[in-house]
């Protein structure tokens, strides 16, 4: 009897040493694995499940990192540190150039500015049941320079540009111009603001019990990319990740099957790994205290995944490598604003032949009060209970063919043409760093809607709302409201443990899923009080129209001894009726981005 609690004690530690192998070419093992943007193998960028972030992030973690893992990058030099101690660094450097970033106006035609980041993990492993987790970005979207103004905010460390030898912190962002009417869209412009020089992200410990691992603290909400959460690290076949999603936890998770063979005394070897066997996790979110001395109004999230998985399966006469089928059950809930709402996240992955395939797809059912608690001050209808319905899918299948991998993929994300308080919430968004192409979603209807969350997020102040729905208005680059296609080609011209070199083209061709591209704001204020449908507007002013438009993207990326990485993005979009404004006018948009990495 005593190898039960032993066995069960170091199954999942032994788990994440058997995995250091082969995820040392996959990005999907967060503050672990250092792979630059875009670099993904092909049919391994979206290990995890995840929920919608609309009302709220609602997401699950993967099966593939419930465990007490420490940094397993194959650097020479990390191996020389002691068995204690974690250590994984990377620096970024990344320049932009938008031409025009307005697709109808001249307010802001062209942009262009610098940014870095540094990110620091470290591990402390003083037992092999026992690490904690550490993870710091910082200057994290700093600007390069001494910027703002020497009597403003932000402040320049210098009163004359030419005399300027220590740069400040300052971020980019939307705000509303000085001395501009704040219920003006066209008031609000690309600002500087402060940023904070340092960051942390993630501090939490792992503790592996006899009945299974225990993981307590500020952790990432999913890990890898999925249709709910982003941990922020190097996933993305296009642009770079910048956002992680994380979540104030408890989670305990554990390996069903082996628990079962060791309690039932069935003779043979702990299987350890991850991709073999069935794993239980559950755990408990906090995402807002309320008011402290108030029960009932904290908004908390509780969850269930049951993940199957097996390194060969056997459908009839397909053979099957590398499949997994995970689910998971997710509630988040309060009483202040009669929050109750279920998602439901499905994933399916496998391999079979030449083909990868990886399918996501996250039902959402439930109510709320809190958003139509804040716009029902805008409206003469009185707040009421709305009903949530949304969902959303993904798809991605990788034909390889020799150096070449052909990529058709899917995005679905639902959307609500009807932004009254009185009707069903139905909108649907994937996180903010599941980057679908570099520049429609990524950065432009991003600068539009954040210019009218401004105005709403004015009217709102000036009325002493209970909540403010529309911030939420902005996308920041998340794709919502959206059908998208996006079929790729990657050619790897050369692959050595010295140098590799891949170019990536994708077009990627988007329609509104819901009534048109809706823009909640305007929408909102100009109701009549009749029909919706004819008040509505494009984040543009014009016509909500029924198309997008299309993409055009170009990836050059080159790596040195897997610590260097130098990339070259390029985005051409044709602008469709979505985007056009009231007279009909929408112009041709172009980005450019150069990009290095340096990987400690």
């Amino acid at each position: 009897m005593p190898r039960t609690p032993i066995a069960l004690m170091f199954t999942l530690v032994l788990a994440s040493r058997a995995q250091a192998a082969e995820q040392a070419e996959a990005p999907d093992a967060p503050d672990a694995q250092l792979v630059p943007d875009g670099a993904v193998p092909e049919g391994g960028a979206e290990p995890a499940p995840g929920l919608t972030q609309s009302p709220n992030t609602v997401a699950a973690p993967t099966p593939a990192d419930v465990s007490a893992a420490s940094p397993a990058t194959p650097d020479r030099w990390r191996a020389e540190l002691p068995r204690w101690l974690g250590l994984n660094a990377e620096y970024r450097a990344r320049t932009v150039y938008i031409n025009p970033l307005e697709l109808n106006d001249t307010g802001v035609r062209s942009i262009d500015w610098t940014e870095h980041r540094l990110r620091v993990g470290l591990d402390l492993s003083p037992g092999p049941w026992l690490t904690l987790h550490t993870r710091m970005d910082l200057l994290d979207g700093v600007v390069w320079g001494d910027n703002g103004s020497f009597t403003g905010e932000p402040a320049t460390n210098s009163g004359v540009a030419i005399a300027a030898r220590r740069p400040n912190a300052t971020s980019l962002d939307v705000g509303l111009v000085p001395g501009q009417d704040p219920l003006d869209p066209d008031s609000y412009r690309p600002v500087l603001q402060s940023a904070d020089a340092l960051q942390v992200d993630h501090a939490y410990a792992d503790a592996v019990l006899p009945f299974g691992i225990l993981r307590v603290g500020r952790q990432p909400a999913a890990y890898g990319a999925s249709l709910g959460g982003h941990d922020g690290t190097r996933t993305n076949r296009w642009g770079a990740s910048s956002y992680g999603d994380i979540a104030d936890r408890f989670l305990f998770g554990t390996k069903l099957d082996e628990a079962v063979r060791m309690i039932r005394g069935i003779p043979g070897d702990v299987d350890p790994s991850l991709d073999n066997g069935v794993l239980l996790v559950t755990w408990l979110d906090l995402y807002n205290s309320g008011a402290i001395y108030r029960a009932g109004d904290s908004l908390r999230q509780n969850g269930l995944m049951l993940s199957f998985a097996r390194r060969q399966a056997q459908l009839r006469d397909v053979a099957i490598r590398g499949f997994s089928a995970t689910a998971a059950a997710v509630h988040l809930g309060n009483d202040s604003f009669a929050t109750d709402v279920w998602a439901i996240p499905l994933m399916l992955r496998g391999s079979f032949g030449d083909v990868d395939v990886d399918l996501n797809a996250s039902f959402l059912r439930g109510q709320t009060r809190e958003l139509s608690e804040g716009l029902a001050v805008l409206s003469p209808n009185p707040p009421a209970t709305q009903d949530i319905r949304a969902k959303g899918a993904r798809a991605v299948v990788d034909w390889n063919r020799g150096p070449a991998t052909l990529t058709f993929e899917v995005d679905y994300a639902q959307g609500d043409a009807d932004p009254r308080q009185d009707t069903p919430i139905t909108s649907f968004s994937y996180p903010r760093d599941l980057n679908v192409g570099l520049l429609l979603f990524e950065r432009i209807l991003a600068y539009e809607s954040a210019k009218l969350a401004g105005v709403g997020i004015e009217n709102l102040r000036s009325l002493d709302a209970p909540s403010f729905p529309l911030a939420e208005a902005s996308t920041e680059g998340r794709f919502t409201n959206a059908v998208a296609l996006f079929p790729q080609v990657l050619v790897r011209w050369m692959d050595t443990p010295v140098h590799r070199f891949h170019t990536r083209f994708g077009v990627l061709m988007a329609w509104p899923a819901a009534g048109g591209a809706v823009d909640p704001v305007m929408t909102a204020l100009g109701e009549d009080g009749l029909r919706i449908d004819d008040d509505a507007v494009n984040y543009h002013g014009g016509d909500p129209g029924s198309y997008y438009g299309t993409e055009y993207d170009l990836q050059l990326q080159w790596t040195y001894q897997g610590a260097f990485c130098w990339t070259v993005e390029a985005a051409a979009l044709d602008p469709g009726s979505s985007l056009e404004d009231e007279n009909g006018d929408a112009v041709p948009s172009f980005l450019l981005e150069n990009r290095f990495e340096f990987l400690f």
